[in-house]
């Protein structure tokens, strides 16, 4: 059996499974109105370009900023949830990225935008390990990759309304007070987090951790980052981070600068990349649970070669490419990279285990969204130096270097190198 394979144990079915629901509920939906804000910067992007005059260097150091944040906190956070839980951190995670909104919506200048990202990013960088956190004691293993893929739907439905919503409010009401509603939504998730989140259900004893981990008690946390499964995975998903934080970011402002198209049509493409990314994440998570028997690396591989072939596509485009072949183009884009994160997830959580899946959550999504920190203002400067193609063109490399190291993490597999 190999490294990335969950256990069939049927003493980790919580009994009530009723109350796992509400857990999955809430966990989901504080995501979904999460991933509007860390979403929002695309569909927001024409609007700050045109009334504040920023660039596409500035508004990737923007986006980059949101990612820092999110990569600072990361690792303290990944503790702080192993040691005082899921509620707790909900409640503090939701609450800043709230906060981040309703200022965004009062913003005016590049440096509180700037700010806001940050203080945004660092709500934001907690909410993985949270959710998985949460969902590895409400569910069985045998539908972890399933579940994990449904909740994280939540961030590419919220992903999908945004581009539609920023476009289509702003017009009717302009987009700081667009923006305005949104964080009142936000800001109520921490009350409702409180009165009905439960920590964890009650067991008559805890599941077993995969008996493939490292002792706890002999340095679990450090054995399992030197593993060089770990490391490799954690490298990988920097690259698929990059690639998206890039995609996300440049998409609706590229088709709206490059074609001319309207702000809601340009948005409309991040929305159907986002809805084929919520497709991706639910097929997918089936796919890996029921088909390959509990196989990440293979479906992670896959979605890689679909992201060279989406995003190649870009730099073959005319001046003026027909609408249906820009959506079809979207959704590769949302298939790839918009569609990876359940699994990815999934897959790191297994290998940590119950007690430490906080904790390796936590610094290896750091050190992944170190791509999302980096990426964007380097795309955005290749466009203001070499243009769009030269950018799409880089962004190629990174995720066809990703689908080579997982087809090489596969190989490995099948040799029984793999630990």
């Amino acid at each position: 059996m190999d490294a990335t394979r969950s256990d069939r144990n049927p003493a980790a079915e919580p009994p009530d499974l009723s109350y796992q629901w509400m857990i999955f509920g809430i966990l989901s939906f504080s995501h979904f109105l999460m991933a509007m804000f860390f979403f929002g910067w695309g569909p927001l992007a024409p609007m700050l370009k045109g009334e504040l005059g920023i660039d596409n260097s500035q508004l990737g150091f923007i986006v980059s900023a949101m990612y820092f944040a999110m990569m600072f906190v990361s690792v303290p956070s990944g503790f702080l949830v192993d040691k005082y839980g899921a509620r707790v951190m909900l409640m503090l995670s939701v609450s800043l990225v709230g906060t981040a909104t309703f200022v965004l919506s009062l913003s005016s200048t590049y440096t509180i935008l700037f700010l806001v990202a940050a203080l945004g990013g660092a709500g934001y960088g907690m909410i993985n390990q949270i959710t998985t956190k949460g969902l590895m004691y409400w569910f069985e293993p045998n539908k972890r990759a399933t579940i994990m893929g449904i909740k994280q739907t939540g961030v590419t439905v919220g992903g999908s309304l945004v581009g539609l919503y920023i476009p289509f409010c702003s017009q009717i009401m302009g987009w700081q007070r667009a923006i305005l509603v949104l964080a009142f939504a936000i800001l109520c998730m921490p009350l409702f987090s409180l009165i009905f989140y439960r920590e964890k259900p009650d067991l008559p004893s805890e599941p077993p951790d995969d008996p493939r981990q490292p002792d706890r008690a002999k340095g679990g946390l450090r054995l399992l980052l030197l593993r060089p499964l770990v490391v490799t995975l954690t490298l990988l998903f920097a690259l698929y981070a990059a690639c998206q934080s890039c995609v996300v970011a440049f998409l609706v402002v590229y088709t709206e600068e490059a074609f001319g198209l309207s702000r809601v049509i340009a948005g409309s493409f991040l929305t159907v990349a986002m809805a084929a990314g919520t497709i991706t994440r639910i097929i997918f998570g089936l796919v890996s649970d029921r088909l390959l028997h509990g196989d990440r690396v293979v479906p992670m591989a896959l979605l890689a070669m679909i992201g060279v072939v989406g995003i190649y596509a870009l730099t073959l485009l005319g001046e003026t490419p027909p609408l249906w072949l820009l959506y079809v183009i979207s959704v590769l884009l949302g298939t790839s990279l918009v569609g990876w994160n359940g699994l990815a997830i999934t897959l790191v959580a297994e290998i940590a285990g119950h007690d430490l899946v906080g904790s390796i959550m936590g610094i290896v999504f750091t050190i992944s969204w170190g791509g999302m920190v980096i990426a964007p203002p380097v795309f955005g400067a290749m466009v203001d130096w070499k243009g769009y193609d030269a950018a799409w063109l880089m962004l190629t490399v990174l995720i066809g270097i990703a689908c080579l190291g997982f087809s090489g993490v596969w190989l490995r597999q099948r040799k029984g190198r793999v630990r």
